[in-house]
């Protein structure tokens, strides 16, 4: 993924944030359906509102989203689509023949802005998660997860 500069009305923008969020009481409930079924349905959700996903990833109870965005949407409004949209995905279509299963969001969010620098290391980190906490070398700047 090449850095995209956005040039739009006169205005310079190049705005990269990186995204996490966790399941409701961290329940581990991310398997490698739902995954895929969150991958697909952010990615959708991000054309949708003009962002490019430089790299989605996570385990299983919380998920890493590398973006950059215009300067016309906020990080809240951001987070407010793409967890909406993929928890009532979830729900409503994956497991819509489960009445036994149901798949919620932690209210919160962390987000922090990455420099245009850095977005390949930040997108190599979010590649790997399942790699980083199976052997336990963590980022604390980017695993912000623990006051969500």
């Amino acid at each position: 993924m090449g850095v995209i500069m956005v040039r739009t009305s006169g205005v310079y923008a190049q705005l990269f944030y990186h995204f996490v969020w966790t399941t409701k009481n961290r329940e581990p409930i991310i398997d490698a359906e739902c995954e895929t079924a969150l991958n697909d349905i952010i990615r959708s959700k991000a054309v949708e509102l003009n962002l490019d996903i430089v790299e989605v990833g996570g385990t299983e109870d919380h998920i890493h989203v590398l973006l950059q965005a215009n300067q016309t949407i906020s990080p809240s409004t951001i987070a407010k689509h793409l967890k909406g949209v993929s928890s009532h995905f979830i729900n409503h279509r994956l497991y819509v023949d489960t009445s036994s299963k149901s798949f919620y969001w932690q209210d919160g969010y962390g987000v922090v802005s990455v420099s245009p620098r850095a977005v390949s290391t930040v997108a190599r980190y979010v590649r790997n998660q399942k790699e980083h906490h199976r052997t336990n070398d963590l980022d604390s700047d980017l695993e912000h997860t623990e006051d969500l």
